[in-house]
């Protein structure tokens, strides 16, 4: 077992994986622990590690799991499963995580994402994957700011200094580096993937790493919301650098960003400022908002503008009436234990579909995924798997 608290332990992991034989003796599953997303400080984060420790400890005892301290807030554990055990030992695992984040740090709780949390890989004939993940952990950790040294937390003042980094570099070389993209394409079964749209976003990691140096976005809470409006003007207002024939595209915004002076300049730009353009809402911002959604909504309507519904995990589909949010479109989050639970829920695809809104799966990582969509009747895909296999359908 891999000593816990020795930290940075990915190399090692890589190591052990691309030595990975197959052996029935072998661990055949790689299994991926994070709290990054929480946004606790880093003495929470420390205090959560101690915590956490008792956890991966009961599965090297009970499980014979091998430990690997990624970082403070990212651990995998490789262990032996079989199709009898997997489901009973990932429902044990996260009920002992989830009790943790609920006995001490109880205001992290609601943040809790479970699709983000825990990630379980199949060796046998997903190892790939697994050394693929290893191979860009490092430049993951390093954007994240991990291990950057002395940090302060993030302050209102620090949007200012965005906007200035953005006004000084000039709307053209600030796209260049902190605007990203990512396509959506078509995949029906037997033919090749047809890229369809692209998404637009500004790259928190990168803000952080080039602008925002040694500032810790975590635990930053309504400063943070107020960062990622900023950013959705800003998007905005460069939309013309990055999508210059306004070619089909979709953007990821808050409600309130439909409110601002950009949206609004957005619109002036003409009667079909709208028009290939789709606005992306995340559910829990929409019902936070509701009110101010439905103006949004049918401004947006009414501009030829198109609602998605971002975010929805494979066990809410059919929770929320999405045709009711004017929804023409909708991005299943694809996450463990996916390929599972989408077959149960294909009557209610199917029926979302007959009402007219079209089913995407998103955060796509592998074939398994395209294969669950299409038994359920999807063929509209987003992930950087989709990205690698556009990028070899163009070679």
């Amino acid at each position: 077992m891999s000593e816990l608290g020795s930290g940075g332990e990915h190399l090692k992991l890589l190591t052990r994986l691309k030595n990975w034989q197959g052996g029935t003796e072998e661990p055949n599953h790689l299994i991926l622990v994070s709290f990054a997303t929480l946004g606790m400080t880093e003495e929470e984060d420390q205090n959560l590690r101690s915590k956490t420790d008792e956890a991966y400890q009961r599965s090297h005892e009970r499980r014979g799991a091998e430990i690997y301290r990624l970082t403070n807030t990212d651990t995998a554990l490789l262990m032996k499963l079989s199709e009898f055990n997997q489901m009973e030992w990932t429902s044990e695992l996260k009920v002992d995580l989830i009790r943790v984040i609920q006995q001490n740090f109880p205001q992290y709780f609601s943040q809790i994402d479970q699709s983000r949390m825990l990630r379980i890989i199949n060796l046998q004939g997903r190892l790939q994957n697994a050394i693929k993940f290893l191979e860009t952990f490092d430049d993951r950790a390093k954007e994240a700011g991990v291990g950057s040294g002395e940090t302060r937390p993030l302050r209102e003042s620090d949007i200012q200094v965005v906007r200035d980094g953005m006004r000084k570099m000039g709307k053209k070389a600030f796209s260049e580096n902190f605007i990203r993209s990512q396509r959506t394409a078509l995949i029906t079964p037997g033919k090749g993937a047809m890229p369809v749209m692209a998404e637009y976003f500004i790259s928190v990691e990168m803000i952080r790493q080039h602008i925002l140096t040694n500032v810790d976005f975590r635990g930053a809470g309504l400063v943070f919301q107020h960062l990622t409006r900023t950013l959705d003007q800003m998007l905005i207002e460069c939309f013309d650098e990055v999508n210059p024939t306004r070619a089909k595209a979709s953007l990821n915004l808050n409600v309130e960003t439909v409110f601002t002076h950009s949206f609004q300049n957005l619109l002036e730009r003409g009667d079909k400022a709208l028009a290939n353009l789709m606005l992306e809402f995340r559910a829990e911002n929409i019902l936070q908002n509701w009110d101010q959604f439905q103006t949004a909504a049918e401004l947006i309507n009414g501009k030829g503008g198109t609602i998605a519904i971002d975010a929805i995990i494979p066990e809410t589909l059919g929770v929320i009436d999405l045709p009711l949010l004017s929804a023409k479109l909708a991005k299943i989050f694809w996450r463990p234990g996916s390929e599972t639970v989408l077959p149960e829920r294909k009557a209610a695809i199917q029926n979302l579909q007959q009402r007219g809104t079209v089913m995407v799966l998103a955060r796509v990582d592998d074939e398994i995924a395209i294969k669950t969509g299409h038994g359920c009747g999807i063929t509209m895909f987003q992930g950087f798997h989709i990205d690698d296999v556009l990028e070899k359908a163009s070679a």
